[in-house]
């Protein structure tokens, strides 16, 4: 233990690992006070030398190292809570009316729905950067605010942030950090009591799975999902996207059929979209997005009839949509529909791929590169090293460089 009070309280802060910010809230004190005793410009009164002590588990070291007061004063025993006087009171009131300007929620709040909306439109290096900025600026705002329902607005905007995180993540690849944030996510929307964002942490956490190859957890992560969704907005997303498609990758076809029938009731009771929203927004999903979902789900299966009614359902919303990603996945999944129907179309298929590509060749992103790969790899299968298939698997090469 160093020899100043300043010294051995900063020694025990790092041990603990414990901030000023935490520290005072757990006092409580004002954060200011902590940080003039951390720095040596301000001793503190036994009683308070005793306060931190405890509150550090400091066994009597840091009290030990504050003399009594002038007056030979003695301190109630250790153990015992050290008497108060108005100021201790009056402080720890204004320690509870320590809030965050409302406009700054709102602000945050705002970022993340623009982020949201234009996802695909974003630079995702600077998105990333600037997600982890205000990451950090929600945690030291937490540390300062004790309104409870303050509290619980920042945790939400720290949850979606955390999520956001994780989804870029995703996007390139980066699965052990992409299952960091999602879990942080989910829980943040626990201190958040929002179960709404804890079922869309869920089915971040699927989709990320299911893109890992892990199929049996991207099940398992949807089904829980659907616990805390029951049949609000972000069932329908966790029943299409999460459950249908992995019990098609899983090989289970009454499974994804129950999915999709199930998907398709839960549309009806919730106010869903039209057109092509977010694919990460925390509302429901629209008909074309379970439309197109229902078809990836067949596509896995082999059942290329059925992929070709769920694209026919999807492909008057997609097409005329900004999504470019959304156009490239529902042109991948009609085309590995055409090389497995009976009367193959490789020609029309190559072309459909080939345009999937280019119109998401600027922003390339996991789902299309994985999407393409698979048909090249049936494609091989079914006609071996050709030309054509050859095409496919260049343009797809040269996206993974790209990203």
């Amino acid at each position: 233990m160093a020899g100043s009070f300043s010294e051995a309280l900063r020694s025990l802060m790092v041990e603990r690992g414990m901030s000023g910010y935490a520290l005072a809230r757990r006092i409580p004190c004002d954060r200011g006070l902590i940080s003039r005793y951390v720095n040596g410009k301000q001793e503190p009164s036994r009683r308070m030398a005793q306060r931190i002590d405890e509150t550090l588990n400091a066994g009597g070291k840091l009290t030990a190292l504050v003399p009594l007061s002038p007056r030979g004063r003695r301190d109630k025993p250790q153990g015992q809570p050290p008497a108060e006087d108005v100021v201790d009171v009056l402080g720890r009131i204004r320690m509870l009316n320590r809030s965050v300007e409302p406009e700054i929620i709102d602000h945050l709040r705002d970022d993340l729905q623009h982020a949201i909306v234009y996802y695909e439109k974003l630079d995702h290096s600077d998105l990333a950067s600037a997600l982890l900025r205000q990451r950090f600026w929600v945690d030291s705002l937490l540390d300062e605010c004790s309104h409870p329902g303050q509290r619980q607005q920042l945790f939400e905007v720290a949850g979606v942030t955390s999520g956001l995180l994780g989804y870029v993540a995703v996007g390139v690849g980066e699965f052990p950090l992409a299952r960091a944030y999602c879990l942080e996510a989910f829980h943040l929307g626990e201190f958040a009591v929002d179960t709404n964002l804890q079922a869309w942490a869920r089915g971040l956490q699927s989709f990320c799975e299911y893109y890992a190859g892990r199929y049996d957890q991207a099940l398992r992560l949807a089904i829980d999902g659907l616990s805390y969704a029951r049949s609000g907005p972000q069932s329908v997303r966790l029943t299409i996207n999460g459950v249908a498609r992995a019990m098609g990758k899983l090989g289970d076809a009454e499974g994804v059929r129950r999915a999709v029938d199930g998907a398709y009731d839960l549309l009806a009771r919730n106010d869903a979209p039209g057109g092509v929203p977010s694919s990460i927004a925390l509302g429901c999903y629209s008909p074309a997005q379970t439309a197109s979902n229902a078809a990836t789900a067949y596509v896995s299966l082999g059942m290329p009839d059925k992929v070709q009614h769920y694209v026919e359902l999807a492909l008057p919303d997609i097409s005329t949509s900004e999504s470019a990603w959304s156009r490239s996945l529902v042109m991948i999944d009609l085309a590995s529909s055409l090389i497995r129907s009976r009367e193959a179309d490789l020609d029309r298929a190559v072309g459909l791929v080939l345009s999937a590509l280019s119109i998401s060749r600027d922003r390339p992103i996991i789902s299309v590169q994985q999407r393409a790969m698979e048909l090249v790899r049936d494609a091989t299968h079914q006609w071996g090293e050709i030309r054509q298939v050859s095409a496919i698997r260049d343009a797809a090469s040269a996206l993974r460089r790209i990203s």
